[in-house]
């Protein structure tokens, strides 16, 4: 059954599914009206077709008188033939005798007949209490067959049992072949459910807490493929961001140079040059990006090649000359000997720039000093500014994506420089430090091996 649960018209029940077959124990007529007659007002409140067998202490026309006090058109109702109110012997021996196939098949009529005139459905009760201690083995079969006929059809079915005329085993019998039993203690309607319906409850309480971990994960696996393009976007900025940079120094010095009237034909060629170099390492990085492979940033791809270390740093702080002379930044460069090793160069350089940049930004005024030197298998690269300098503190958390340190001074951009640096040398299985402290300046130290 695919179709919405239906109401119960009982608190206690809630919605009930077609197909449901439950039962009710009651001690007093009162027990029936304050059951029965919300039951069956919920059935006709939905287009459903409603069948009431009666029988004692609760006659048709008690339940009629009953129902009309919440049903003000139940006349009305019953000349449609949406309700039907009838005693147990008009229905159960209506055949002369008790018939259980005869019951059952009239059931199914009803519900077909209710189906065929546009109703949603058949909603009926039965109350047993005519039933004699003979017949009673005969009874519990016939309503375990109920409920096995009733599972696949649009009929919601309950049935009265009068707890007075029930002996103990007759209980566990009701409660066996039924979904669920009602009773009503110190005027409160409470749920005995059998074994089966408890173990289902217990599979579907299992099973939605299984969906429940399953959308919990799958919303932890999009948050993370969020943040994921989120870093792989802010890496990418700062990754075109060093060609850009060095293009924009090349042009801007040549803008200068022009404009004083100091640029010579071969000083035009070499930054021309280097301004081609520049484009196809832009265009290289810009392919690369576009590698949907490289967005887990956490791990790098490297290019190696073999190049000298002190060139590149060199031609950087070169590039930089107009920059560190905006911000008054005095610089000094000891890069004497030749280091030769196998790197990514584009990552290198965008590291370098990285620090070159957070020099001129948080350190404007105070002497640069960049040094290159060869340590055993490693390469020792050194940038220290004679700034603000760094809170201890904030020394190993300066690292982290999105974090700038504490001081005022440290305004702009994204926070992300210097994580790249220290991704970039985590990817060359090298080290990089930070020694600080407030007015004295900071010094960052690469390690990077030869190979």
């Amino acid at each position: 059954m695919h179709d919405a649960p239906r109401p119960s018209g009982l608190s206690v029940v809630g919605s009930l599914p077609w197909g449901s077959h439950f039962c009710q124990f009651y001690e007093e007529r009162e027990d029936l009206v304050d059951s029965l007659v919300p039951y069956f007002k919920a059935g006709l409140d939905n287009n459903e077709k409603c069948l009431w067998v009666t029988s004692e202490p609760f006659r048709a026309e008690d339940a009629r008188t009953a129902l009309r006090s919440v049903v003000p058109d139940l006349m009305e109702r019953e000349r449609r033939n949406q309700i039907e109110i009838i005693d147990h012997q008009d229905w159960y021996a209506r055949t002369g005798r008790s018939d259980p196939d005869d019951t059952l098949r009239g059931w199914l009529e009803r519900e077909e007949q209710a189906l065929a005139n546009g109703f949603a459905g058949l909603r009926l009760t039965g109350n047993t209490y005519w039933v004699e201690r003979s017949d009673w083995n005969g009874f519990v079969d016939y309503e375990a067959r109920v409920s096995r006929t009733f599972k696949s059809r649009h009929i919601i079915g309950m049935c009265s049992y009068c707890l007075s005329r029930c002996q103990p085993h007759d209980i566990l019998d009701v409660v066996a072949n039924h979904q669920f039993a009602l009773t009503r203690r110190a005027g409160n309607w409470q749920m005995i459910e059998s074994s089966a319906l408890s173990m289902a409850k217990d599979e579907l309480q299992r099973l939605n807490a299984e969906l429940e971990r399953r959308v919990l994960d799958r919303t932890a696996a999009l948050a993370l493929a969020v943040r994921s393009r989120d870093e792989f976007l802010s890496v990418a900025s700062h990754e075109l961001k060093t060609p850009i940079t060095s293009l924009q120094l090349y042009v801007q010095g040549m803008v200068r140079a022009k404009a004083k009237g100091t640029l010579t034909a071969e000083q035009l060629n070499v930054r021309l040059l280097r301004i081609q170099e520049q484009c196809g390492r832009l265009e290289k990085l810009i392919n690369n990006l576009l590698d949907v492979s490289r967005a887990d940033v956490r791990t790098p791809v490297l290019q190696r090649e073999s190049f000298d270390m002190s060139e590149l740093v060199t031609d950087t702080v070169e590039r930089f000359a107009e920059e560190f002379a905006r911000a008054r930044c005095q610089v000094t460069v000891d890069a004497r000997e030749a280091i030769v090793g196998c790197w990514d160069r584009m990552r290198v350089e965008q590291a370098l720039t990285n620090l070159l940049q957070n020099a001129t930004r948080y350190a404007p005024g105070a002497p640069v000093h960049i040094r290159v030197q060869a340590e055993g298998p490693w390469v020792r690269l050194v940038v220290r500014d004679a700034g603000p300098g760094i809170a201890e503190k904030d020394h190993e958390r300066i690292f982290e994506r999105f974090v700038q340190a504490g001081s005022q001074t440290f305004s702009g951009g994204f926070g992300l420089g210097l994580w790249i640096v220290k991704q970039m040398v985590d990817a060359h299985q090298g080290t990089v430090t930070l020694v600080s402290r407030p007015g004295a300046g900071a010094t960052f130290t690469l390690m990077l091996p030869l190979d």
